[in-house]
């Protein structure tokens, strides 16, 4: 946990700190040597120069997590013996043997005696093919399994340890791609961590490198190394995945500090592509706008025909023969006239004064006469119907008033 926490801070902090003082270092001794000046750190040419020594930083601390990796884990049983894991246990037997010798606690007291026992009861168990088959797997924990006895039970209990760790890392990506910001480094996290599932269940499942006798229980299919094992020849299965463990960490991790440095497109836009987008857009809107004031002048040329004084097929009749000049001059002066009146009539309405008190008084006026003509009309539909001879005709005649 605490190399872990280590690895975190280390990444958080240490590669801007290491770039910025190699880059200095790089600056004064290109000035020095070549009489350059280096450049501004707010010029582009700056940010290369600051691009590519990060590059160079984490290569290298990625390099030296890497190793730090592959040397904390612990050496195996072939390891401790001086062999290959592919030995047959002849070459077990005689490689035991020559450990007892040299570390046995007689000769090397008690301090060597955990170590012999150790690396006893391994040897004592791995005589047993099946034993040895989920000892390359999953390593040393095997030997406590007392309740396994075939090869399916070593894989099914080996198999449903590594998968704590594949459930527990999955909802770590989840958790932290939902409290986080979207960013496309999710999906690199993702297909990170597909990789690392998919690498080590091919190493689980492929056939084991041990040179084992043949048997029913066990795979007799020809292996195939990895480069793991080539660069680490005397590993076997479960050293590997501990190692993937180990580097998947710390990339995801280097992905998330190292990316938005590294590249900048990934987290922000093309500066030349958003330009082009953006021409590209206001083209279209130039365009639009175009059409859209094309489409109202022809919309307002038809609603100020409709409110000319002439018809309007007199109107359509006489566009034929007058010039256009002359119909947009009759158009503005009837237009001219009716905001007048819109003009004042919201002044009268809106402004406080006599001039409203008139005109409200004249309103009043109007509705009450109204309203009396209709009560007069209602009355006399009531009464009964005179002779014919002397039939009384009423007109009742109401004035109109805009309001």
């Amino acid at each position: 946990m605490s190399a872990a926490l280590f690895r975190i801070i280390g990444w958080s902090y240490l590669p801007d700190f290491a770039t910025t003082q190699v880059l200095r270092v790089i600056h004064q001794t290109s000035s020095s040597i070549f009489h350059r000046l280096p450049p501004d750190p707010r010029t582009p040419a700056y940010a290369i120069h600051y691009r590519l020594t990060f590059a160079a930083v984490v290569l290298c601390y990625l390099t030296y997590n890497f190793l730090d990796a592959s040397g904390s884990i612990k050496n195996n049983f072939y390891e401790l013996l001086g062999v290959y894991p592919n030995s047959s246990d002849a070459t077990l037997k005689t490689a035991f043997r020559g450990f007892a010798r040299k570390y046995h606690p007689d000769r090397v007291g008690p301090s060597g005696e955990a170590l012999f026992i150790e690396v006893r009861d391994a040897f004592e168990a791995l005589k047993d093919p099946v034993v040895r088959f989920a000892y390359d797997r999953f390593g040393p924990d095997v030997l406590k399994w007392k309740e396994c006895t075939t090869m399916r039970e070593y894989l099914r209990r080996g198999l449903l340890s590594s998968s704590l760790y594949h459930i527990m890392t999955g909802a770590g990506l989840i958790l932290f791609s939902a409290i986080g910001k979207p960013s496309p480094i999710a999906a690199w996290r993702y297909l990170l961590f597909l990789c690392l599932f998919a690498s080590e269940l091919y190493l689980l499942l492929a056939p084991s490198p041990s040179a084992l006798p043949p048997s029913p229980f066990v795979d007799a299919a020809a292996s195939h190394a990895t480069i793991l094992d080539v660069v680490f020849p005397k590993r076997i299965v479960y050293q590997h995945v501990l190692l993937l463990h180990q580097v998947f960490f710390f990339l995801s991790v280097a992905l998330s500090r190292v990316a938005p440095v590294l590249f900048p497109s990934l987290m922000r836009g093309d500066p030349i592509m958003d330009q082009q987008i953006v021409r590209s857009m206001a083209e279209r809107l130039g365009v639009l706008a175009k059409t859209t004031e094309r489409e109202f002048s022809i919309m307002l040329e038809t609603e100020l025909l409709a409110i000319h004084e002439t018809p309007m097929v007199t109107s359509e009749l006489s566009t034929l023969s007058r010039p256009r000049e002359m119909l947009k001059s009759d158009i503005m002066h009837a237009l001219t006239i009716e905001m007048e009146d819109v003009v004042v009539e919201h002044k009268l309405k809106s402004e406080v004064g006599p001039v409203k008190t008139a005109w409200d008084f004249a309103v009043d006026k109007e509705m009450r006469k109204r309203f009396q003509g209709r009560r007069s009309q209602e009355i006399a539909d009531k009464l009964p119907l005179p002779p014919k001879t002397g039939q009384v005709k009423i007109h009742n005649r109401a004035r109109s008033l805009s309001f």
